[in-house]
């Protein structure tokens, strides 16, 4: 289920990523790719193994709930797979989605109050009905259990990863990047969506605290989502205009170059169900900080200074402990690189067709 596909965010790098793994790894069962928008299709026609339709619904509500239920029973699938956040509900077929996180239930508070309700009314029953929840990491999967309520046996961790592309990039390509850009010589980085989850504000209360003891600018990799407004009036009122640099939205050929090339990735979310930014820049050598709740500390390990978000004291500190303390930087460059190692989308695929496999062949979840 690709609706959401060309989207941007966590969620569909992840979708993207599975799903380019899944069709390298496995040509013996057959991939019917669901779209929703008719530009998005044709990305496969050179697989022998996938087909793609495109499903016409005023709604994606009725797209989830209605045109691929018809859609599954007039191509006689076994299987149906959506990596984001939902299943319809009457599919004649195994159902497997995934749940990234538990922010929805950990922070209630930060989010809209529709999503709220959505969330409250119809997570629970998604979950129910799948034949399969897959969780990103063991943390969420307890998460998961104890919030939304979630039978654990029908919980499968798998874990995410970052891209080959990451790693650390040569300097000459890297300059050419940072000239296309306009990027300061040193800065602080931060990736991501703006929206109060990510607690893009008090990162700029840290740095407010920190810039007259550091010469380093923030630059800002990412994009305006939901309630985006209030940091970016933060901004304004902490008098950071002239240190502050947003790129917008950058592809993915240009990430890695930007991550090799600053100090620091500062990410400190309220709450990840992942992180794949955190991995991201462990693998092209950026020292991370990275907050000390959610899944953060479970993908970071030992390899990135962990702070409580909702402290900007704590986050500041980091900063000016990490950015005076060569050795410290060195030995985070060191752990980021092995720790990123440990993670692989084709390790994630493998264990993906093989819940599939269970679910279709073997009568159930394999537990």
């Amino acid at each position: 289920m690709l609706r959401h596909l060309g989207e941007k965010g966590g969620i569909a790098v992840y979708t993207e990523n599975i799903l380019e793994a899944l069709l390298d790894l496995d040509g013996a069962n057959e991939y019917v790719m669901l779209h929703k928008d008719p530009r998005l299709a044709g990305r496969h026609t050179g697989r022998a193994n996938v087909r793609e339709l495109v499903l016409r619904a005023p709604s994606r509500l009725l797209w989830d709930q209605v045109a691929v239920p018809r859609c599954v029973r007039r191509e006689g699938l076994d299987l149906v797979f959506q990596p984001k956040l939902s299943i319809p509900l009457f599919a004649s077929c195994r159902k497997v989605f995934v749940l990234h996180g538990a922010e929805q239930f950990a922070v209630p508070e930060i989010f809209p109050w529709h999503n709220r309700l959505y969330n409250r009314i119809m997570m629970p029953l998604y979950c129910r009905r799948a034949d399969a929840v897959i969780s990103t990491t063991e943390t969420g999967s307890v998460d998961i259990v104890r919030l939304v309520g979630v039978d654990p046996s029908n919980i499968h961790v798998i874990y995410e990863a970052q891209h080959e592309r990451f790693r650390p990039v040569p300097g000459a390509r890297a300059e050419g990047v940072r000239a296309k850009y306009g990027l300061p010589d040193r800065y602080l980085l931060f990736v991501g969506g703006i929206n109060p989850l990510k607690n893009f504000g008090n990162l700029l209360k840290a740095f407010a605290r920190v810039k007259e003891k550091v010469p380093h600018h923030l630059v800002v990799a990412g994009f305006n989502r939901w309630g985006y407004e209030r940091e970016l009036e933060l901004c304004r009122e902490l008098g950071l205009q002239e240190r502050v640099h947003s790129t917008g939205f950058v592809p993915d050929e240009d990430l890695p170059a930007i991550y090799t090339m600053a100090d620091l990735l500062v990410f400190p979310s309220l709450y990840e169900g992942f992180g794949i930014p955190v991995l991201e820049a462990m693998a092209c050598g950026c020292p991370v900080i990275t907050s000390n709740t959610g899944c953060s500390p479970e993908v970071a390990g030992d390899a990135a200074l962990l702070v409580n978000p909702r402290e900007p004291d704590r986050i500041a500190g980091a900063i000016a402990e990490l950015l005076q303390n060569e050795s410290l930087r060195q030995e985070l460059r060191k752990k980021g690189l092995k720790r990123a190692e440990r993670f692989s989308w084709r390790k994630a695929a493998r264990q993906t067709l093989a819940l599939f496999e269970r679910l279709v062949h073997g009568g159930g979840s394999g537990g």
